[in-house]
């Protein structure tokens, strides 16, 4: 399995998203999210990334990056379907670029499918991550994956009430490649690990809570904010959920609207709590070993 097959099979990568593995190694320090609104936790296009995803650069850096002209997305991260509940239980297939595709457009299906069910309202819209990105058509979330080891992403604007704001999603497992092992320091180097979101006593109160669903699901809750430009706030509000096959699903909605240093757009994400919870759980629901 090699670069060219991925580009052949899947698409190009996008050059940056929300680093959620920085956010939550920050969490655990108490101080989540501190350096995001600068461009903290922007990812760096790396020679670990595949033609769908993004390799995790560890370094931090105080200003955004240099605008660049995204890469082209191939059309099958953005179709034309309608989302319709799959017939049978949704298996993270990773073993091959057929396999990743597949398995990337039935988790666009369970994602539309849940957000569609937690809040009816909501619309997905293009959202740029870099300024001079091709557009993209309205109406479906875009979907990539990452290697090292294989992960699965989505991101998009959703807008609702007038209103437009960032969701993202993840679906990565907890183990690293050769690049790093478990005690990797989470500010230096390149990162391909999956760091698992705990509540634990460095956590203001009230901005974490972990709890069970009926069906056994484990779920932890975050909510944080981080100051912004012009005394705003960004917004964050997370769900995890463990998934079969030591997977994890993430989701985060956030209220600003693009890539790292873009502007605060509305005073909460267009998700509230409760529906992210219930669009995670019904995703991860579906997921079988």
């Amino acid at each position: 399995m090699n670069q060219q097959i991925f580009d052949e099979h899947i698409g190009t990568a996008p050059p940056s998203t929300v680093d959620v593995d920085r956010i939550i190694q920050r969490q655990r320090r108490g101080s989540l999210l501190r350096r995001m609104a600068g461009g903290g936790c922007a990812l760096a296009a790396t020679g670990l990334a595949i033609s769908v995803g993004v390799a995790l650069s560890g370094g931090a850096r105080s200003q955004p990056g240099p605008s660049v002209a995204a890469p082209a997305v191939s059309a099958s991260a953005v179709p034309s379907a309608s989302p319709s509940a799959p017939a049978s239980g949704l298996r993270l297939d990773t073993s091959g670029p057929k396999a990743i595709q597949q398995t990337l457009n039935r988790l666009r299906v369970a994602l539309e499918t849940a957000v569609a069910g937690a809040a009816p309202d909501v619309r997905w819209i293009y959202m740029p991550d870099v300024p001079g990105e091709k557009r993209l058509p309205d109406g479906h979330p875009a979907m990539y994956a990452e290697r090292d080891p294989v992960g699965l992403a989505a991101r998009s604007g959703v807008a609702r009430h007038g209103e437009k704001a960032g969701l993202f999603m993840w679906v990565r497992p907890d183990t690293c490649s050769s690049q790093g092992g478990a005690g990797l320091d989470p500010d230096s180097g390149p990162r391909v690990c999956s760091l698992v979101l705990e509540c634990d006593h460095g956590m203001k109160a009230g901005t974490c809570q972990a709890s069970t669903t009926t069906e056994g699901l484990e779920v932890v809750e975050t909510t944080e904010t981080s100051p912004a430009k012009n005394g705003k706030q960004y917004r964050f509000y997370q769900v995890q959920v463990k998934l079969p096959q030591g997977y994890y699903l993430r989701l985060l909605a956030v209220n600003y609207f693009g890539g790292d240093g873009s502007g605060v757009v509305s005073e909460t994400p267009l998700l509230t709590k409760a529906e992210l919870r219930t669009a995670a759980t019904a995703i991860a629901a579906q997921v079988v070993s």
